[in-house]
């Protein structure tokens, strides 16, 4: 029988696009997080934040993009660096 793996039980990416990026060198975490959709377009909402733990997030910038662009947004940051992580205590 299968048995599933620890580390897939502690994904931190929520189904739908939702998910958090942490970059430790930058000091910053963004969330993704799906928007209103409109008649012709999806939207992804963008929050970016100062991070220096065990301090909470601090907002700098907030912004909404095209799911498509979102997604290869998310998938540069991975490669650059960036990596998934579960919200931050606030």
């Amino acid at each position: 029988m299968f048995k599933e793996n620890p580390r897939y039980k502690d994904n931190p990416a929520k189904p739908g696009g939702e998910g958090w990026l942490v970059n430790d060198q930058q000091q910053k975490v963004v969330h993704f997080k799906n928007d209103m959709a409109s008649a012709h377009a999806e939207w992804v909402a963008l929050a970016t934040y100062s991070w220096k733990p065990p301090s909470p997030p601090v907002p700098m910038t907030q912004r909404r993009m095209l799911r498509y662009n979102a997604i290869e947004a998310w998938n540069t940051m991975k490669k650059t660096g960036w990596r998934p992580c579960h919200p931050p205590v606030r």
